[in-house]
């Protein structure tokens, strides 16, 4: 066998390993992001479960676990997230006023805010969520009319609002406003 076919198979033998290492580690490290997440919403079920807590829903965000949960009697309401690198976590919890047509809570994490709704009256005819602001509006669609069934909660994941005066309103299908309330904590 010449030097040359010998170099050419060692050369070919070594792209060959390297290219299946590549693989290797990525798989390997996205098994370990999904078991990352995975530990995270049990670790956060965890925790609210041993707090007495019910959760309402979860979300997957890009690096962590947001959760939208209540107490027994639905007179708190609370928003907590877990990073699942890290395993750091934040909450926030608020007592809730009896007959308001929808409860709310915020959540800050640096320049991303979170805002938990939970629809009271008349969840099933509440189509749109707008938040307004100074010089800003946006409608988040939170149940399409043409799917069956309503959701009563909803999560805004939004940038951290600037000082002034925010409101949140319920709206129909015809973006007609049901419900307003000053977003104040």
């Amino acid at each position: 066998m010449s030097k040359r076919i010998f170099l050419l198979t060692i050369v070919s033998g070594l792209i060959v390993v390297s290219i299946a290492v590549g693989v290797g580690l990525y798989t390997y490290t996205n098994i370990q992001a999904g078991d990352s997440y995975e530990n995270a919403e049990k670790e956060m079920n965890r925790y609210i479960t041993m707090n007495d807590w019910y959760a309402y829903e979860f979300h997957n965000r890009e690096e962590s676990i947001l959760s939208f949960y209540s107490n027994e009697d639905r007179s708190v309401i609370g928003l907590a997230e877990i990073d699942v690198t890290t395993g750091n976590s934040g909450s926030v919890t608020k007592q809730v006023t009896p007959d308001q047509p929808f409860d709310f809570v915020v959540l800050e994490d640096g320049e991303t805010e979170y805002i938990g709704v939970r629809l009271n009256d008349r969840p099933e005819e509440v189509v749109y969520l707008r938040l307004n602001g100074d010089n800003f509006s946006k409608d988040f669609l939170v149940n399409d009319p043409e799917n069956e069934g309503y959701a009563m909660t909803y999560v805004i994941e939004t940038t951290k609002r600037s000082d002034g005066v925010w409101s949140l309103e319920t709206l129909d299908a015809k973006k007609q406003v049901i419900h307003s309330s000053e977003l104040t904590e």
